[in-house]
């Protein structure tokens, strides 16, 4: 699912086996489809800051790259708000889902198969209006690295948003050991504690290469029972606790 060879080890992808699943609203990436209906307000929130938006296309004439797309679940929500899209990941099959269903949903996505070190070399840099990495950060190697790929993609005032998982006690208890474990509300290993990162840690790195990193919000995830008797993800909310998931943007000034 998510990118670059030299910030993401394929070798540990635990994407690779469950990208038949993307499209599956009942299967393994069940939270992650009622995690994009907040992602969604929270992009156009975030755009609405920076940018007049239209109504119904928040999106439109944005170009935007969505960074460790899978499946294609939020490259087709911004393809429809307006947005000229491209989404690339490492995870070849994940890349073949996102294709075949844009396709079949009238979708004009462009989906690469690449990391972000071949994107930047085959592509002219600050070219894009907005890019999403959802979900992403906690799962790179090197952040700093990512950052300074990032800032050569961005055009001068572009904006940036990323959602991810802080690094607290909570976020151990919650989005790892009992999310994978006991509740089952997301594959188990897909997450590794040491690569959670807090939000300031956050805003200094992307200082580093002129990403301004300013609000920064929750979510709360809102839990239920399902049919049989599991505990499932019903819907999210934004909180201004930030000690688990949540969400940070910003724009690039040179």
């Amino acid at each position: 699912m998510f990118m670059n060879t030299s910030t993401f080890n394929n070798e540990k992808d635990p994407f690779a086996q469950l990208s038949d699943e993307w499209w599956d609203i009942n299967g393994k990436f069940q939270s992650l489809h009622k995690f994009t209906d907040i992602r969604i307000r929270y992009i156009n929130r975030v755009v609405s800051k920076y940018k007049k938006i239209d109504k119904i296309y928040s999106l439109n004439k944005l170009k935007c790259l969505d960074i460790g797309c899978g499946g294609g679940l939020l490259s087709e929500r911004i393809s429809r708000l307006g947005a000229t899209v491209t989404g690339i990941d490492v995870t070849k099959r994940s890349i073949e889902i996102a294709k075949t269903h844009a396709l079949n949903s009238g979708l004009n996505i462009n989906y690469i198969n690449t990391d972000i070190s071949s994107f930047i070399k085959n592509n002219s840099p600050k070219q894009f209006d907005l890019i999403i990495a959802s979900e992403v950060i906690e799962h790179l190697d090197n952040r700093s690295l990512f950052f300074k790929q990032i800032s050569k993609l961005l055009k001068n005032k572009g904006i940036l948003i990323i959602t991810t998982i802080n690094k607290t006690a909570l976020s151990l208890l919650f989005a790892k050991f009992m999310a994978e474990n006991i509740l089952k509300l997301l594959p188990k290993g897909i997450h590794d504690f040491e690569k959670f990162v807090s939000p300031n840690t956050l805003m200094a790195e992307a200082k580093s290469y002129k990403i301004h990193l300013d609000e920064v919000v929750g979510f709360k995830p809102i839990i239920g029972i399902s049919s049989k008797f599991k505990p499932i993800i019903k819907d999210f909310k934004f909180t201004n606790f930030l000690n688990v998931n949540y969400g940070i943007s910003g724009i690039k000034i040179i």
